[in-house]
Order: structure tokens, then C-alpha cells, then sequence
């Protein structure tokens, strides 16, 4: 692995390569024509809500619930876009979390008023470069790799990866904050996303956020390489400096089922901790909905202390009402080494606007 040192020395450069470029496309664009055309500017969102009885394999009791975000976080949100000529479009994304059940804004207390996406860029044929808080590229892929999506309480892999309660192995949020992004155009089915978010810590400027993503799609295949280094949000403290995460995901559609797989490895050396996930699954249309089925394992290993191993599986039905409305229930089974397994039930209902 590279130095520190080093590793930081080269994520400055490739910062102020990506301020660069986006200095020459606004550049680009002033020098440009003016279009007398009005922005296109759009409400949209979506709503989750499910009933059901949860406990997971570490939890003394079971819980009856009516909750959010079944199978989506709950979001709203504006997005807007203005041709400036030549091919090039300014756009901004302003989106919000919300919690169904309470009509509570955000995930939880700590999150800000736009804690989805706040960010504001321009697009062309070179890509797209942006900057705000901007949604982390690797969650994106765990979600976009399973058939479960991004569910924060069904899917077995999102689970392992990213919610707290059940130990994730990926730290820092699902969103970043004062990052830069450069998206590149779709190349023979290729897609790149590099993202960079500033630490902003008074006197080391080298504390950062870095991912690098590459997409493939053509035909039934689809598959994702995801790396990043972390270095603050969410989780990190004095105890936790840096964190890798390494994600690689591919599908299969078969026409009558389409296959998911994934594999993550996250290493956390101050606490001389590694966490391999690996995740199976599939969905398979009926009807107007879909079966999906999916297991996850992760195997924690912490060097001379323990190594501990939590496997979930989850089948459910999502049934489609409309192009907008849906409704959903699931089965989840969860155990974690030295206790019992526990199992949970929902049924939900997601409509998007």
C-alpha cells in the first residue's frame, strides 16, 4: 500500500487537476454565445413506509414497528438545468431524506437539511464535473449489485455494509461532503467516476475522501470496480485515521432470472481490522412484480483478538402497482456469532413522484 505521505500527495494533485478542469469548463462555457433559454427545473421524490417485527440476532427482543424506508430512504428533492450553448448545461441537485413514519427530516438528528445530494456543476460531452455533497460512488454499486437495491433494512449486503446497528464494515456516509466529481460520458459501455471530498482540517490539508469507480453495461452484463480511501465522516475518530474499501459486482439477466453477485474487502489498519463481505443473489419476474432472493456473509477479522462471522438472507415479492406504486414484503434472517438467529417480516408500500 502506498505510504501516507505519499497517498496524499497524490490525491492533492488529483484535486487540483479536477479543479482545474472544472475551471476551464466554466471558462468554456462563458465564452460562449448567451442562450436566451428559461431552466428547466423539476419536484420530485420518493415515499417508503412498512409495518413490521424486527430483531436482529444480537437484539434481546423483537420490535413491532410501523417505519420508513422499507426498500428506498424517503427523499424529495429539485433539480435543475440551463443550456449555456456549445453543449455544455449548468445543472444543480438540492435533495433531502426524510423519515415517513414521523415526517421527521433527515436519516437521523445529526443529518443536515439537504442530506441526500447538494451540489451544483456542469455537463457536456467531456462528462459531467460537480461540486457539493455528493452520494459516495461505492454505495451506489452495493446497492446497484444486489436485488434488494439500496434497502437500509432488507438487504442483507447494505446491512453488512452500511448500517450501523449491524456493525457495518464500511465507514464514513453514504454521502460525502465538500467533494469535487468528475463523471466521464458512456464509452463502449465504460463509465468512470472519480470523487475527492476535502477533509477541511486547519492544518493538514492532506485528509481526504477518495473513490474511483468503473461501470460496465452492455447487453445482460453489468459489473463494477469500485476502490476508495477514507479519511473522515461518519465513524471516524482519533482510534480510526484511514479506512480501504475494495468492491467488485457483477450481473447476469438471464431473461427468466437475473443473477447478482459481490464481493467487498474493508481494512481499517489503525485497528488492525479487515471485513470480507460476500453476497449472492437473484430476482425473478412474475407477473407484475418479482421475486428476490439474496445472502450476504462477512467475516471480521481483528488481529489478536477475535474473528467474528454475521450471515443474513432475505426472500421477498415486489409487486408493482403502477409505473409509480409499489408494494413489497420480505423475509429476513440474520445470525452473528455467539448468539441465536432472529428473523423479521415487512410489507411495505414505496410510491415515487
Amino acid at each position: 500500500m502506498t505510504e501516507p505521505s505519499q497517498s496524499r500527495h497524490t490525491c492533492q494533485l488529483q484535486a487540483l487537476v479536477l479543479l482545474s478542469a472544472c475551471a476551464a469548463m466554466v471558462g468554456a462555457a462563458q465564452a460562449q454565445e448567451p442562450v436566451a433559454q428559461p431552466s428547466n427545473v423539476q419536484i420530485y421524490g420518493l415515499v417508503d413506509a412498512y409495518i413490521g417485527s424486527m430483531r436482529r440476532s444480537d437484539q434481546t427482543g423483537r420490535t413491532s414497528v410501523l417505519n420508513s424506508n422499507g426498500m428506498t430512504t424517503a427523499y424529495w428533492g429539485v433539480r435543475g438545468t440551463e443550456d449555456l450553448g456549445g453543449g455544455l448545461k449548468a445543472q444543480f441537485a438540492l435533495e433531502s431524506f426524510f423519515q415517513t413514519d414521523t415526517g421527521t427530516p433527515g436519516r437521523n438528528a445529526t443529518d443536515p437539511f439537504f442530506s441526500r445530494n447538494a451540489w451544483v456543476g456542469v455537463t457536456g460531452g467531456f462528462g459531467q464535473l460537480a461540486a457539493g455533497r455528493q452520494t459516495n460512488p461505492l454505495f451506489v454499486a452495493s446497492g446497484a449489485f444486489n436485488p434488494f437495491g439500496g434497502s437500509l433494512q432488507f438487504s442483507p449486503v447494505m446491512l453488512h455494509t452500511w448500517q450501523v446497528t449491524y456493525n457495518r464494515a464500511v465507514l464514513g456516509d453514504s454521502v460525502w461532503n465538500n467533494t469535487i466529481q468528475y463523471v466521464s460520458p458512456t464509452v463502449s459501455g465504460f463509465k468512470a467516476n472519480v470523487i475527492y471530498g476535502f477533509g477541511e482540517v486547519p492544518g493538514d490539508s492532506g485528509t481526504h475522501n477518495l473513490n474511483i469507480t468503473v461501470n460496465y453495461a452492455g447487453g445482460p452484463v453489468a459489473a463494477v470496480l469500485s476502490v476508495q480511501e477514507a479519511e473522515t465522516g461518519v465513524g471516524f475518530d482519533a482510534t480510526v485515521k484511514r479506512q480501504t474499501a475494495f468492491l467488485a459486482g457483477a450481473s447476469y439477466d438471464f431473461g427468466s432470472v437475473k443473477a447478482f453477485g459481490q464481493w467487498q474487502r474493508a481494512r481499517t489498519p489503525a485497528r488492525r481490522m479487515e471485513a470480507d463481505t460476500l453476497q449472492l443473489g437473484m430476482s425473478v419476474p412474475v407477473g407484475s412484480g418479482q421475486i428476490m432472493a439474496s445472502a450476504a456473509t462477512t467475516e471480521r477479522d481483528i488481529t489478536a483478538t477475535a474473528i467474528t462471522r454475521r450471515t443474513s438472507w432475505a426472500v421477498g415479492y415486489n409487486h408493482a402497482v403502477s409505473k409509480r406504486t409499489d408494494l413489497y414484503a420480505v423475509y429476513l434472517r440474520d445470525k452473528l456469532t455467539g448468539f441465536g438467529a432472529s428473523g423479521s417480516v415487512g410489507m411495505g408500500i414505496r410510491h415515487r413522484f
